[in-house]
């Protein structure tokens, strides 16, 4: 891993590939996308079946797809995989995908970044059926404090970006399984840091050490 300086921010999951003294980026990577050769340093990668790629017959292609994509070393995290009842194909289709990234995840010892609309159910029916040692982390979630608090108890993290924290969320989840991100919005991670040091009562170098420490532990780094 080309890691140059002190890291002092980390955007867990973003759609914009960056360079930047002081921030590691997670860069998200759709099956059939392959990881730059001239990617810059701080740089890592996701890479998975959106529910968004899927159409009722493109499946195995996707699947060959991501594997390819995956074996790279700088390929971390799994994801985003998930469900989504507003777009792309439906039913079944979404679930074996999703089911096949967290497998290989698993094989791969790699955690999993989770897209989720309204697929609460399926998702914890695939959580229930895979039973993972390694971490499923919901990125970009907005949802209410009850909902974050239901899916923490059953071991899920999250990513929270700008729109999704909120003091009831940062009361309902333990912090030690929180990241934070920019997703597709353009905004600086380090905006996103001083929102979640206010919701949660942090200063900001508090909040770096804790973020830097669950990517760690997440992971098994040392940065």
């Amino acid at each position: 891993m080309n890691i140059a300086g002190e890291i002092r921010f980390i955007d867990f999951h973003t759609h914009k590939i960056k360079s930047g003294a002081g921030t590691l980026s997670v860069m998200n990577l759709m099956a059939g996308e392959e990881v730059p050769v001239d990617f810059p340093p701080n740089s890592l990668f996701s890479a998975g079946i959106h529910p968004w790629q899927l159409t009722d017959d493109n499946l195995a292609q996707l699947q060959t797809e991501l594997l390819l994509t995956a074996a790279h070393p700088h390929v971390v995290v799994i994801g985003e995989a998930g469900f989504d009842r507003l777009r792309g194909a439906q039913g079944e289709v979404q679930y074996r995908a999703f089911l096949f990234q967290a497998h290989i995840a698993e094989e791969m010892g790699k955690p999993v970044v989770i897209h989720c609309v309204k697929g609460w159910d399926e998702l914890r029916r695939a959580r229930r059926e895979v039973k993972p040692g390694r971490p499923w982390v919901i990125h970009g979630f907005r949802g209410s404090r009850s909902l974050a608090a239901s899916l923490a108890d059953e071991g899920f993290w999250f990513s929270l970006g700008a729109q999704g924290i909120t003091t009831g969320v940062t009361e309902a989840v333990s912090h030690d399984r929180i990241l934070l991100e920019t997703d597709d919005s353009g905004e600086n991670i380090e905006d996103i840091y001083n929102l979640f040091s206010t919701a949660a009562g942090y200063e900001v170098n508090t909040s770096e050490s804790l973020i830097r420490d669950n990517f760690n532990k997440l992971l098994n780094f040392s940065l």
